[in-house]
């Protein structure tokens, strides 16, 4: 009995490349497997990368029915997989109160340890969010958020433990040779390349980001902007870019597993999100030495030591403005970043967020012991 690995379900109720995704496969990766028998159970769509990470990593993946397009069927599927599984421990990722639902779910299958995991700051429904608040809070064992902002919303402040998105931090080191390479492959090589890696949708905000790219454009003829992701809104933004007077300069890339190239070929990296929990992406691009023009209404906790914070709430020439003016780095800055910021960085390393996650989950199981 003594060797009988840890049974942990971690909960999403979709799996694309999203934040939330990546963190989940991150931390999924890099839990012992020789301690923690993982199982992941996602509502639909799930991305084909997930799934074929998860086959190599040896973490079981349950695909449940869309919780958007059939949430009974989605529902059921989860209780029966929580019921057959016998879990030691659920851990639900998500943005709200919603999470109650499936938290209530876990507790009825027999779940006693029931993690949720904040990862925003704010939610699209706040009415429901509201209501289900007073009851969501009776239903965890214990509070996770990936910063300060996005527990104290969801949990009230101080009443949870903040678990930092953790990632590869070396992986994100500038690289010169990448640098070369996608900008020759985008045929950039001689332009001030204006850099976005993000999910495309209402929260990160790409409509205000190409009038500010109108503003810079108008100013630099070798500025060029390169928008790489996909998401919800990817008609409505290919449409906005068919109509903008500098439709010629920008560069919608669509999907990369290589996001990392993508940081070394960009001058400045520019983030007006209306609202983030921790925001990966903009420690990524800070280790890989850029410049990062950012929205204020994202927690300064992200802020390596790398960012220009402005209102989304004034005109676009006020972006225009810092980008313009920001201070680029050279060759030698980029790659001496991650030496020169260790000390922040380390923080947000794989190998030392797994610790902290692999404690949470002794912790718990000790705890529920000895009640």
């Amino acid at each position: 009995m003594k060797d009988e690995k840890i049974k942990v379900a971690m909960v999403t109720n979709h799996f694309g490349i999203t934040g939330i995704g990546t963190v989940i496969m991150n931390y999924g990766k890099a839990l012992d497997k020789s301690k923690y028998d993982l199982t992941i159970l996602a509502g639909q769509p799930i991305a084909e990368k997930y799934e074929k990470e998860c086959r190599e990593n040896g973490i079981n993946l349950v695909a449940l029915p869309s919780r958007h397009g059939s949430p009974m069927k989605h529902y059921i599927a989860l209780w029966r997989a929580l019921k057959k599984g016998h879990y030691d421990i659920v851990h639900d990722h998500g943005n709200s109160s919603m999470m109650a639902v499936e938290l209530t779910i876990a507790k009825l299958a027999g779940v006693k340890n029931r993690i949720a995991h904040s990862h925003n700051s704010t939610c699209p429904n706040m009415r429901v969010h509201r209501l289900l608040n007073p009851y969501f809070r009776t239903v965890y064992t214990k509070a996770l958020a990936c910063g300060q902002l996005a527990g104290d919303w969801l949990f009230g402040e101080g009443n949870f433990e903040v678990l930092p998105n953790g990632f590869h931090t070396e992986y994100f080191v500038f690289s010169k040779e990448s640098r070369d390479a996608i900008r020759s492959k985008l045929g950039v090589e001689n332009q001030l390349l204006i850099g976005h890696i993000g999910r495309i949708n209402e929260q990160k905000n790409q409509e205000y980001l190409l009038d500010i790219f109108g503003e810079v454009a108008a100013m630099r003829n070798d500025a060029t902007l390169l928008i790489v992701g996909t998401g919800p809104d990817e008609e409505k933004i290919k449409a906005r870019v068919q109509n903008h007077p500098y439709k010629d300069r920008i560069i919608l890339y669509g999907e990369t597993d290589n996001p990392m190239a993508f940081y070394s070929a960009m001058d400045v990296f520019v983030f007006p999100s209306r609202y983030e929990g921790l925001p990966v992406v903009l420690l990524e691009a800070q280790i890989s030495g850029l410049p990062c023009v950012v929205s204020d209404k994202i927690t300064r906790e992200v802020d390596l030591g790398d960012i220009n914070w402005q209102s989304i709430d004034v005109t676009p020439r006020k972006w225009e403005s810092a980008i313009l003016n920001i201070k680029q780095h050279s060759e030698q800055e980029r790659n001496a970043y991650i030496r020169n910021h260790l000390a922040k960085i380390e923080r947000y390393d794989i190998n030392n967020t797994v610790k902290q996650l692999d404690e949470i989950y002794t912790d718990l199981l000790i705890k529920n012991k000895k009640d």
